[in-house]
């Protein structure tokens, strides 16, 4: 299983009296392995599949969660049980920290290993196997940690390289300038363009320089000045700039962007830097949209663009940033995943498409467009209910005899996802609208349908669907039904009016015995008093909120609860350390 070839299959063809060898019990085994991978890689993808989350467990290690991922070649990659390493005994890091360290990428990758050595008792083995007459009886599947400060390799490491390439144009120590680009921009259309910043250094960074555009325009312009000067920033250490670019009227061109090297300046903490950048992005100017571009390009080279790196491509995890403590070092914050390497299965796909749903129904509230089978809902509301309504027309084709069951298409009735009451009411030609059973006011001179209804709604969708079933022959060709949907406005988003507590600051960090002050902000509460305690012994806190550190170093929990809904509560993870002096 160490090949890394997908191509080509063969199997063991069976028969009678045939002489089976280890070639042939290998190749069952790489047969079965190679097919396996290979659907993996092309239909899945590679990344993270479930779990592998990096926790900081202290300021020098860290704990990466159970989970699994599928590598570069389709393999499968298990963490059973939680792993937690101090970064100094994770692979790779002699060669990290022998540079100026600013951040590190802590990667994942296929490994195996060969175990359980048992003796052989055909005696001496195919040279380079084994050695003497021990041989091992089992190839375990396992994985390696390993840290690099390289920037992962590889054209396709993340969805998004799909549909935006990026290049960075200027790198130096602590300091990253790259720029994002659309690989696609319909003709006629705007598009953004990003500048991604990364100063992890002390200095305050500016800098300038001008984009010459070819077939794109830059609020009407043919080159694009881009600037940024972090004073005018909250410190982050990472800044994200975006410009509107338009493409030409021209399709089955190429927009370009060339980066002018004559108008580079570049400052640090005030002074002119010596630089040299330069660069060129283009991008596809194309009549079709560019989803639909980007998908045909993914069947169309996938293929070709996978076989073709021909090396295995770790799984990046996270990156790690640190900052330098003389001959030591310290986590300071972690990235879990930075380049999206996930793999989504059908589950979290169902689950995007529902919330996508969700939010076009929510975004059409107030309106007087929810389509149904009739002449569309009126929305309100009235008290604290929502209340949406409208009409809908039944067709019975050439008319029903008793008995028959009719419905409705699918209706929206634009309250949102989950519960709601529908009210059904049928209406009369002598324009009357009947609710309940028409049978209790039937006279002989009343006319039009008779018929039970009823309503089966899909909490999932916002939908429902109205059934008619004839209690006499109709020979009319549509039954017109008036319906009304009720829901509670409260309810309508609940994670809007979802009650929660946040504690500030979200991570303390001090000494053993110092005190720190902890604020509980409370949302969607009338009364907003906590309660507040330790767990574990670790220090204590007043019922203002003040905390005093135990005696002992360690990490403790101090939680906050709200006194009038008990299980509305929060906590905060106090990092206690010893004394320095």
């Amino acid at each position: 299983m160490r090949n890394l070839n997908f191509f080509p299959f063969e199997r063991n063809r069976y028969f009678y009296g045939k002489l089976l060898s280890v070639d042939d019990f290998e190749l069952e085994q790489r047969y079965m392995n190679d097919k396996r991978r290979m659907l993996n890689r092309f239909i899945f993808g590679m990344g993270v599949v479930s779990g592998l989350y990096v926790v900081q467990v202290d300021e020098q290690a860290v704990s990466v969660e159970a989970g699994i991922a599928l590598d570069s070649w389709g393999r499968e990659i298990v963490l059973d049980v939680p792993v937690i390493r101090k970064l100094s005994q994770i692979d790779g890091f002699g060669e990290c920290s022998s540079k100026e360290m600013g951040y590190v990428y802590l990667c994942l990758e296929y490994e195996e290993r060969e175990i359980d050595p048992v003796h052989n008792i055909a005696g001496s083995v195919p040279s380079g196997q084994e050695q003497g007459d021990v041989s091992f009886n089992k190839i375990k599947e396992d994985y390696r940690l390993f840290l690099t400060d390289r920037e992962p390799e590889g054209e396709i490491i993340s969805p998004a390289d799909w549909y935006q390439t990026s290049l960075t144009i200027w790198q130096e120590g602590d300091i990253k300038i790259t720029q994002v680009m659309p690989r696609y921009i319909q003709m006629g259309k705007k598009a953004e363009m990003k500048v991604r910043v990364e100063n992890l250094g002390r200095d305050n960074l500016s800098f300038s320089y001008e984009l010459v555009l070819t077939s794109l325009l830059a609020e009407g312009s043919s080159s694009l000045t881009v600037s940024f000067d972090e004073m005018l920033f909250e410190r982050t250490g990472r800044y994200e700039l975006s410009y509107s670019i338009q493409a030409s009227d021209s399709p089955l061109e190429t927009g370009a962007a060339v980066l002018n090297p004559d108008t580079v300046s570049l400052r640090l903490s005030g002074e002119e830097q010596e630089v040299h950048m330069e660069g060129e992005m283009s991008a596809a100017i194309i009549r079709e949209e560019e989803k639909d571009v980007m998908r045909r390009e993914y069947y169309r080279t996938s293929m070709e663009k996978t076989l073709r790196s021909g090396y295995q491509q770790p799984v990046c995890l996270a990156r790690i940033y640190l900052v330098s403590a003389m001959d030591t070092y310290i986590i300071e914050k972690i990235e879990n995943v930075p380049y999206g390497q996930y793999v989504y299965n059908h589950v979290i796909g169902a689950a995007q498409d529902q919330l996508m749903q969700r939010e076009l129904i929510l975004s059409q509230e107030g309106r007087n467009d929810f389509y149904g089978t009739g002449s569309g809902s009126r929305s309100e509301i009235n008290e604290g209910v929502r209340i949406t309504g409208g009409e809908a027309e039944i067709f019975l084709k050439n008319g029903g005899e008793r008995g028959d069951k009719f419905f409705s298409q699918e209706i929206m009735h634009g309250l949102g996802l989950g519960k709601v009451t529908m009210v059904l009411g049928l209406e009369k030609d002598s324009g009357k609208i009947v609710y309940g059973s028409s049978e209790i006011f039937e006279k002989k001179e009343e006319t039009g349908a008779d018929a039970e209804l009823a309503a089966c709604m899909n909490e999932n969708s916002g939908s429902f669907v109205i059934g008619v079933r004839l209690l006499k022959p109709e020979p009319e060709r549509k039954i017109r039904v008036h319906w009304t949907a009720l829901r509670e406005a409260e309810a309508l988003i609940p994670v809007k009016n979802e009650k929660r507590i946040f504690i500030r600051p979200n991570l303390i960090e001090l000494e053993v015995r110092q005190l720190q002050h902890l604020e509980a902000v409370c949302e969607n509460m009338v009364e907003k008093t906590v309660s507040w305690y330790v767990k574990d012994q670790g220090g204590t806190i007043d019922e203002m909120g003040m905390y005093t550190a135990p005696a002992v170093p360690g990490v403790y929990e101090v939680v906050a609860q709200s006194v009038a809904y008990p299980e509305v509560r929060a906590s905060v993870f106090a990092v206690v350390r010893e004394g320095r002096s």
